[in-house]
């Protein structure tokens, strides 16, 4: 077993490992679909998507990004609970990770 590394742990930023899923580019924006490890073998791997102002991989590729971590409240829905039949509005909160380009 190899001896563990000393990480300086840095405010909203992150090292993300992972395979290339999809890539797909809107004007002068790439944005990457990564699918990250399980963390065993029952559970469902996450996905995340990356901008960046270049690619970052082939599909297939599996890739560590630095990434500067970020977020966003969505628009707001209403649902209506089945049970008690009461409304609620919510606010999806959504994760967006840009690449630390050098």
């Amino acid at each position: 077993m190899s001896a563990p590394q000393e990480t300086k742990v840095i405010v909203n930023k992150a090292l993300l490992c992972g395979r290339v899923n999809a890539v797909r580019k809107s004007d002068d924006t790439v944005y990457t679909e990564v699918i990250l490890p399980s963390v065993d073998e029952y559970s469902q791997p996450a996905t995340i998507e990356v901008r960046s102002k270049k690619r970052l991989g082939q599909i297939g590729e599996t890739v560590q990004i630095n990434v500067s971590c970020a977020g966003y409240r969505g628009k707001p829905f209403s649902y209506q609970d089945k049970e008690t039949g009461e409304r609620f509005t919510r606010r999806p909160v959504v994760n967006s990770y840009l690449a630390i380009e050098d």
